[in-house]
This record gives C-alpha cells, sequence and structure tokens, in this order.
C-alpha cells in the first residue's frame, strides 16, 4: 500500500529579506537574457563584471554604512517621515534601492484589498468565495489516491474545494476548524448582493470607553455580530458612535468616529447608506436600553441595539459543532488546558468575529503599522539587505573572473591559434554559452538557499504566486524563478497537488527577526478585574519557551506600564521590541489618562504585530490578550500556541 507524508510544519529560525531574493531572481534574469558574446571580446565575462560593478557602486565598502543610507531611503520613500496620516500614492524608491522586506506599499495593497471584496458588474461574487467539491469528495468520486492522501493529511486542507478569503493564511490544519469556510459566509451575510433596501438590518452602538476597552468593544461587536446572523439581519454600526476614533488623524482621512478609520467596514456601502438614512430620518427607536432579547423578538425592519451581552456566541451554531473539534493550544502550569464546551463555543466564535472585523487594516492604520514596524525593525532589516547584497556582488564578481580565467573561452580559443567549428566561431560561442548558464546556475542556488533557510510558515499556499512573478521575466529567468521556488520547497508543477505545496516565497508577511514571542504584560487598574502577575513571572514563562526555539531571543512586548520598559532594557539575554506609544508613570494619572494620552492606532498597530509572532505569552484574563489569543488562532498560527499566565481569570 502507498504511504504518504504529510508536510512538517517548520518555523523559520532566522530574518529573511525576500525582496533582496527577488532582487537576485532579477540579476539572473539580467545574466541569461544577456546576448552571447563574440570571440573578440578580450574578457569573456563582460555581463558578469557589469553586473557586480553595478551592486558594488551601491554596496561601497561598508555594509553599516549602506544599512544607515538605506534606513533613511526607505524612511522618506514611504512617508514615514513628517506628519502624513496617509501613505504615499505610489513608492518612488532611489535607484539601486530595492524596497523594504519590513514595511508593506500601504496604498497599494488596500487598494488590492477593496478590489478583492469587490462584486462584478452583475453582481458576481469575488472568486475566492467560490469553491469547487473538496479534494478527498473528488478522489473518493475517483479523481486519484494522491488527493485524498492530501486531505488526509490535513483534515479539511485548503484548495480547490475550500474558499480562499485572502486575508485568512496557512494552513486549514494552523487555523481553527472551518475558517474560510465561516469567513466567506460572514463576508456574503455582511455584503449582501444589491442596494440592501430588502434587508433587515440591526443597526448596533458601539459601547463606550467609559466601560469599556478598545479589546472589550470588539469582543461586544462580535457579540452584536452574532445576534445579527441568528435573525437573519446584517449587522451595520451607527457610523458616529466610535468614540476611539474621535481624533484629529481619523478625521483629517474622513473617518471621525467610524471604525473604518482603523479597518475595513465590517458591511457593505449600500446597507449602510440604508442604515444613515434610517439614522437622519429618525425612525429608529431609542438605541440606549434595547438589549439582545428584545431586538431578537422584533419584527421591526430595522432594530437599533445600545447593548449587548459579551458572552453571546450562539451564532456557532450555525455551522453545526465545529467548535468541538478545536485543538487545545493554550498551555498553562505546563500542561494543555482543555476548554469546557460552552467556553470552546464562545472561543471559537469571538476568534472567527474578530477576524471579519479586524481582517484588514485601513490605509491609515497600515500607514501607522508601516511606522511602528521601521522604527522597531527598520534598521534590522536594512542590515540584512546591505549583507545579503553585498554577499550577491561578490559572487557575482568571483564568478565573472572565474569564467573570464577559463581556458575554455572564446578569447583563449583565439589566443591558442584554434580554428572554431563552423563560421564566425560556433564553438566557442556555444562553450561560453554553456558556461553562461553555469554561472547562473550557481547563482540560482544561491539564492534558492538563501530562500530555503528562511521559509514564511504562515504564506498561504498559492500555485500561481511564482508562475505570476515568473511571467515578469523572460525565458530562462523564468525557468530559474520556477526553480528556485521549487529548491524551497514547493511543488508545483511537479504532482497532482500542485496547491498544497510548501509556501511560496513571493507570498510574504512583512519581515520581523524570527522566531519572535509576543509577550503581554497587564498591569495598572485591570486589578479590580482580575489578578496581576508581575513582569518576572512572564519571563518566567517565556524562557520556558527557550528549548522549543532555541534561537528565541526577539521579544515583541506589550504593556501600557512605562516601569515594565525600564525593566526589560536591563534584561541582556533578550532583544526587546515595543510600540512608541506614551505610557503610565507610576502613580500618574490611572489608565483612563494614559488612554487619552496614547494613540489608539498606534495601540491597533501593535496587537497587528503581536498577532504575526510565532509565540505567545500573556495573560487571558484581559480583553487585549485574548485579542492576540483569538488573531493568531485565524492566522495560521494555531499550532504556535499560548502560554497563559492566569489561565484561571479566562
Amino acid at each position: 500500500m502507498m504511504r504518504h507524508r504529510c508536510r512538517s510544519y517548520l518555523r523559520p529560525s532566522q530574518p529573511q529579506s525576500h525582496v533582496a531574493s527577488a532582487l537576485t531572481l532579477l540579476l539572473i534574469g539580467a545574466l541569461l537574457s544577456s546576448p552571447s558574446l563574440p570571440a573578440s571580446n578580450t574578457h569573456g565575462a563582460g555581463p558578469l563584471l557589469a553586473l557586480a560593478q553595478s551592486a558594488s557602486q551601491f554596496l561601497g565598502d561598508a555594509a553599516s554604512q549602506e544599512a544607515e543610507a538605506l534606513v533613511k531611503a526607505w524612511s522618506e520613500a514611504y512617508g514615514l517621515w513628517g506628519e502624513s496620516v496617509l501613505p504615499p500614492s505610489a513608492i518612488s524608491l532611489p535607484p539601486g534601492v530595492p524596497a523594504a522586506p519590513h514595511l508593506e506599499d500601504c496604498a497599494r495593497v488596500s487598494a488590492e484589498r477593496e478590489a478583492a471584496e469587490r462584486r462584478g458588474a452583475g453582481g458576481e461574487e469575488p472568486s475566492w468565495t467560490q469553491g469547487a467539491p473538496r479534494r478527498a469528495e473528488a478522489a473518493a468520486a475517483g479523481a486519484g489516491a494522491a488527493a485524498a492522501a492530501a486531505a488526509a493529511c490535513s483534515g479539511q486542507e485548503h484548495g480547490e474545494g475550500v474558499p480562499q478569503p485572502p486575508w485568512i493564511r496557512g494552513p486549514d490544519a494552523a487555523n481553527l476548524p472551518l475558517t474560510r469556510v465561516v469567513q466567506r459566509d460572514i463576508w456574503r451575510h455582511q455584503f449582501p448582493l444589491g442596494d440592501c433596501t430588502d434587508k433587515r438590518l440591526l443597526i448596533a452602538k458601539w459601547p463606550t470607553p467609559g466601560g469599556h476597552g478598545a479589546g472589550s468593544q470588539v469582543h461586544v461587536m462580535s457579540a452584536m455580530l452574532s445576534l445579527a446572523m441568528l435573525n437573519n439581519r446584517v449587522l451595520v454600526e451607527d457610523p458616529d458612535s466610535y468614540l476611539r476614533a474621535r481624533t484629529a488623524d481619523c478625521e483629517a482621512v474622513g473617518h471621525n468616529s467610524r471604525w473604518d478609520c482603523y479597518f475595513f467596514p465590517i458591511t457593505s456601502v449600500e446597507c449602510r447608506r440604508v442604515a444613515v438614512q434610517q439614522l437622519i430620518t429618525n425612525t429608529l427607536p431609542e438605541c440606549a436600553g434595547v438589549r439582545f432579547e428584545e431586538a431578537a423578538a422584533s419584527d421591526a425592519k430595522f432594530v437599533c441595539v445600545g447593548m449587548a451581552n459579551s458572552m453571546e456566541s450562539s451564532a456557532a451554531s450555525l455551522w453545526g459543532d465545529a467548535y468541538l473539534n478545536t485543538t487545545c493550544t493554550v498551555e498553562a502550569e505546563g500542561r494543555l488546558m482543555p476548554l469546557a464546551p460552552e467556553l470552546r463555543k464562545v472561543h471559537w466564535w469571538r476568534a472567527q468575529a474578530v477576524r471579519f472585523i479586524m481582517r484588514w487594516p485601513s490605509a491609515h492604520l497600515c500607514h501607522v503599522t508601516n511606522q511602528e514596524r521601521h522604527r522597531a525593525f527598520g534598521t534590522l532589516s536594512a542590515n540584512h539587505v546591505a549583507r545579503f547584497l553585498q554577499t550577491q556582488s561578490e559572487a557575482l564578481s568571483a564568478l565573472s573572473h572565474s569564467i573570464s580565467a577559463s581556458p575554455g573561452t572564446a578569447t583563449a580559443a583565439a589566443n591558442a591559434g584554434a580554428t572554431p567549428a563552423g563560421a564566425n566561431g560556433t564553438a566557442a560561442a556555444t562553450d561560453w554559452e554553456a558556461r553562461r548558464r553555469t554561472a547562473a546556475d550557481r547563482l540560482v542556488a544561491l539564492a534558492a538557499s538563501f530562500l530555503s533557510f528562511h521559509p514564511d510558515p504562515y504564506a498561504t499556499p498559492t500555485a500561481t504566486a511564482a508562475s505570476d512573478h515568473s511571467a515578469s521575466l523572460s525565458g530562462d529567468a523564468a525557468a530559474a524563478a520556477a526553480a528556485a521556488a521549487g529548491a524551497n520547497g514547493g511543488e508545483g508543477g511537479s504532482g497532482d497537488n500542485g496547491n498544497d505545496a510548501g509556501w511560496s516565497m513571493l507570498v510574504q508577511e512583512p519581515y520581523m527577526p524570527r522566531p519572535i514571542v509576543s509577550l503581554h504584560v497587564r498591569g495598572t487598574d485591570k486589578f479590580a478585574e482580575m489578578g496581576l502577575s508581575s513582569l518576572d513571572s512572564h519571563i518566567f514563562h517565556m524562557t520556558r519557551l527557550r528549548p522549543h526555539a532555541l534561537h528565541l531571543q526577539h521579544v515583541w512586548l506589550n504593556t501600557e506600564t512605562q516601569a515594565n520598559i525600564d525593566q526589560v532594557k536591563e534584561l541582556a539575554s533578550w532583544t526587546f521590541f515595543y510600540s512608541s506609544n506614551a505610557r503610565q508613570q507610576d502613580g500618574g494619572g490611572g489608565l483612563r489618562q494614559y488612554e487619552r494620552d496614547q494613540s489608539v492606532a498606534v495601540s491597533f498597530a501593535s496587537v497587528l504585530i503581536a498577532a504575526q509572532c510565532d509565540l505567545f505569552v500573556g495573560s487571558l484574563g484581559s480583553n487585549w490578550s485574548r485579542l492576540m489569543n483569538e488573531l493568531r488562532s485565524t492566522n495560521g498560527r494555531l499550532l504556535a500556541g499560548f502560554v497563559a499566565v492566569n489561565f484561571g481569570e479566562w
């Protein structure tokens, strides 16, 4: 009987510059597409020398100086200097400066994300919502045993048979059960066909900041979404009720007091337009005091809800008992902690709702996240890019001299008095062509080895990514790109299950040093709701992770207490990164004053960066830690686990 092996889930141990790697492939393309040298050429390696000299002009003698120059160039090109609250419409990099691997082109990706949610002219759904029969079903019908084995390896493995929401990353086994299906179904519910005039609406007001932190507000809205779906209503937020967006920056981008200032809208433009019209004409009852039960019992076309039971999760039942199959990945006191079925249901639904509500940052929040990433990782990223480009330059130079010194070149043949076979030195030219391709193969191997050493374990496998990139190269250069992709673990085109290939080298999250642990230390007045743990306690739990990730050194820290920031600066065995937000001083002002002093956008940027870490430590009694736990559960990081410092408070 044929045996099939599931692909191992590997976590990278070193940082990566995927942009520099793509640059290598472009250089290879230039090498491969250069014309064969005539016999009269006195050096025989002109294209290689030209490439090496061009790279050397950018690199100079000191990679550290070039790294500093890269940081400055990126700051200017991505609009990270000055007071701009929106990203530049286009990234204009100086000649010779590669794109920043730790940053996003926010204007471009925001436009792409908007397009991904746009229906066709005839109301057609985006292509990612569609799915053919699952591979396991196809195999059972005679499509092939290999497809059935692949589906068995991962259970409900994603591919042709499952919708592909573009905001979900990683294989299905590394996400909560049915994540891709649920996200598609929520999107369909919230973005209905037509002008929404025939839909029943649930108009929800965001809870006020006085009684709810930012994380608690999102969880209340997840309960609102549950209520809306259970009662076949489209959830629409009151457009002026998100008071944490009542800032000068949000006003500048045209989204004052609206969730849209930070994240993509939770429903369609048409449904929001209908809701706003109802609010303007005052045909709605007062929202305050209306509870779930009253809203559920109402036959009115428009219902306004101002209060919600944050534990409401009944919508999970719309997908059967999928939540019962949730893998237990929260660890406390040295062991995995299973959740009771009802709590498992709450966690599953909250994670799905939070993922949809926070599925994509707005262009403004993307820009703020770029600023935080650049401040934290910019220098480190520039060092890696400069070092890689320098290595690349040295390799090109060495190969060029090796080829020019070889006695088999056209020049050596002419000097030796040999008469090439055929006219115009055909044999010598053919020999040079063979040596040129050998050099290119060695460069491909160099690029592939660099890529395979630093895979992105959270990228969604896509069969078209490498081919789309290869299409921008010509001839053999495209083959070189495909070869490098194959060397990185890809199997597309070599088997009957190309979409199950390893993670594509061209589908990446922004760079951060890996492995990295997300650490959230809650303090201040939270003691009124839960027992607080010291920073030392959190560090102890974090240190226990090192046997499982031997190179673990980097930490992304979320905390609102300045004393914690001061303390971690003294810990030489760890490298801490954290946001630029103002933090509470000992004995000063309380949490409310702290929240007035901090930037909400920076706080959300910090939690988005935290959700992209490899390992997680925090206090699940805090809604902010719960957000991180829920986001990582639908972001390809379910199997990474979460170490809970105070599991009993969850």
